[in-house]
């Protein structure tokens, strides 16, 4: 059976980590009156986790990661 990537959910993840650094990178957190020191030291982390989790994956493999 073939998997397509855009069906995985580890992809979708992936894709909002991006764009969330995105939002980090150009200020949309500070206009939205939240910490940023906050916010860049915890959204790091885990976003770091989500794109370690998205190189990782293997779509094509249903039963591993």
């Amino acid at each position: 059976m073939k998997q397509n990537r855009f069906t995985s959910k580890i992809v979708w993840v992936s894709i909002l980590a991006q764009l969330i650094v995105v939002g980090q990178l150009t200020g949309l957190f500070a206009r939205l009156g939240l910490d940023a020191g906050l916010i860049n030291d915890v959204g790091a982390a885990v976003l770091q986790l989500f794109v370690l989790f998205g190189v990782l994956n293997d779509p094509t493999n249903k039963q591993g990661f």
